[in-house]
């Protein structure tokens, strides 16, 4: 029984000695949380139309929706978007008819951004996450509202088995949604719709 005892606390400590980068996450906090839905001066459809032009490839080639800011890790700078037309990661969003005009934001499960909420002993840590656009009508505007799933950080890496087999693999740690890159999204639209008068994005302050 010792001699199985030792097998797994040596085996145990091969795995916890292979993880690289892993800090303590510290978390800010804001001085308020950003808005996650904003009203937008124009009718549903053209709203629609216009933010899959703002969320095309070729757009965020162009300009990025969350920049590209330097990490250790390599940032996606483009989103993928998808439709109720072409859904396949946002398909469960879809099956909703309440959803068919909206639209599904997400990386494949890169990360995008450097978080400013969650950081680790070198800084901001690398941020993952989903991201649904509701858009509903009212009257002449057009109401968006974002909502973040399924965030992530990436805080090191670890020993993993893999598709490809034994190796080092990101260590992804599930944290809450942060309002940051909720009204980010929001913001980049509006820049595409013209809009001026938008509030900055609200950081923390230390």
């Amino acid at each position: 029984m010792s001699k199985v005892l030792t097998i797994v606390l040596a085996v145990a400590l091969a795995v916890v000695s292979c993880s690289h980068g892993v800090s303590r996450i510290q978390t800010r906090s804001l001085p308020s949380p950003n808005p996650t839905r904003y009203s937008f001066p124009l009718p549903l459809e053209e709203v629609r139309t216009r933010a899959w032009q703002a969320f095309s490839r070729e757009h965020q080639y162009k300009e990025a929706i969350f920049g590209r800011s330097a990490s250790t890790v390599r940032l996606e700078s483009i989103l993928s978007a998808e439709c109720s037309t072409n859904a396949m990661s946002g398909e469960a969003v879809f099956a909703d008819p309440a959803n068919a005009h909206d639209l599904y934001l997400h990386s494949s499960h890169t990360p995008f951004a450097t978080s400013a909420i969650y950081r680790g002993h070198d800084g901001g840590l690398p941020f993952i996450a989903s991201f649904h656009l509701h858009l509903t009508g009212s009257g002449s505007d057009t109401v968006v509202t974002v909502t973040a799933s399924n965030a992530e950080v990436v805080n090191g890496t670890k020993f993993s088995i893999g598709p490809c087999g034994p190796g080092q693999a990101w260590n992804c740690v599930k944290v809450k949604p942060t309002t940051v890159e909720e009204y980010s999204i929001l913001r980049y639209l509006g820049r595409y719709l013209g809009l001026t008068n938008m509030p900055a994005v609200i950081l923390p302050t230390q």
